[in-house]
């Protein structure tokens, strides 16, 4: 499997330094690095199954959005968007509720991983309608637990959930599926959603960009009830205002414009500032390392005077 890794503050060799964590954690929320563990431990799996007509594009930036997509798997079948979580307990999925199950009573989770993943998969395709990538598919979102401590009771979800022991059941099924793309069409899609091409003036001319509103909001595989449908409709733009669903077009400049009678002359670029605060660290960041080193020595000190009491 062909893996396209996006991923911030990765080293070369996989890993993620201590400092790195901390500023990942500060911009991405505590769940972030535990997230990229879930999603390792789910890559492993997969690679096990899935050969080299199958690409993986991993935390991949949509365009100039700020819509980050897990996982991106790309490959004969069609499109799915993976959605990897670390979390563990009793869960409840029933159409569109996501929450947690203790002594028999349901309680809404603060975050609701059904419909996160089924809007990451349309941000995905929104993305794809505008690189003109044409699909027979739509792109299928699909909620992975990876710990084997997480139980799911399922009522009809809007997505699909893939408990950790059916993921390899279900990398074998996409390696076994019916091919509705060709091994270079996946490597042109996989290139396209990383490296996008700009439109030329006349295409962009004869062909102007709908709004998004008229793009077909995604309805799930599966044979939901209709009222079920209709929650999975209410997904419209005005929803993803939770993701910061607006792509801004980076070809927009190729629009035609009104002349100008003579060009401006350049002018010099501004001096950059130089990055302020220690190793390119905020003051919230070494604020926080601050901290963590004070309690760190402070452990050290009550470690210190227990060794010598206890001579």
């Amino acid at each position: 499997m062909r893996i396209i890794d996006k991923t911030p503050f990765l080293s070369e060799d996989g890993s993620i330094s201590i400092v790195d964590r901390i500023k990942g954690t500060l911009q991405n929320g505590f769940s972030w690095y535990p997230d990229l563990q879930a999603q390792q431990a789910a890559i492993k799996t997969l690679e096990k199954h899935l050969d080299k007509k199958f690409t993986l594009i991993r935390n991949h930036t949509l365009g100039n959005s700020k819509i980050t997509v897990p996982m991106i798997l790309i490959g004969p079948p069609g499109i799915t968007m993976l959605h990897v979580t670390h979390l563990q307990g009793m869960y409840r999925a029933k159409g569109d509720e996501w929450g947690t199950v203790d002594g028999g009573k349901f309680k809404p989770a603060s975050i609701n991983l059904l419909t996160r993943t089924a809007k990451l998969a349309r941000a995905l395709q929104v993305y794809l309608k505008q690189l003109n990538i044409d699909i027979t598919q739509e792109v299928e979102p699909i909620l992975l637990a990876i710990e084997p401590g997480m139980h799911v009771a399922s009522v009809r979800p809007i997505v699909r959930i893939v408990m950790s022991d059916a993921i390899d059941r279900f990398a074998t099924s996409l390696s076994q599926d019916t091919p509705a793309l060709s091994f270079e069409r996946v490597h042109e899609i996989a290139d396209l959603i990383v490296n996008p091409r700009k439109p030329k003036l006349e295409q962009v001319e004869e062909a102007p960009a709908q709004p998004e509103a008229d793009f077909p909001i995604y309805t799930p595989q599966q044979n939901a009830p209709s009222a079920e449908s209709q929650k999975a409709d209410a997904f419209s733009s005005a929803d993803m205002g939770e993701l910061g669903f607006a792509f801004e077009d980076e070809d927009s400049a190729t629009a035609p414009a009104a002349p100008v009678s003579a060009p401006r002359p350049s002018r010099a670029p501004a001096p950059k500032k130089a990055p302020s605060g220690y190793f390119g660290m905020s003051g919230k960041q070494l604020a926080v390392l601050a901290v963590l080193g004070a309690i760190l020595a402070c452990i050290l000190i009550i470690f210190i005077f227990i060794i010598l009491f206890t001579l």
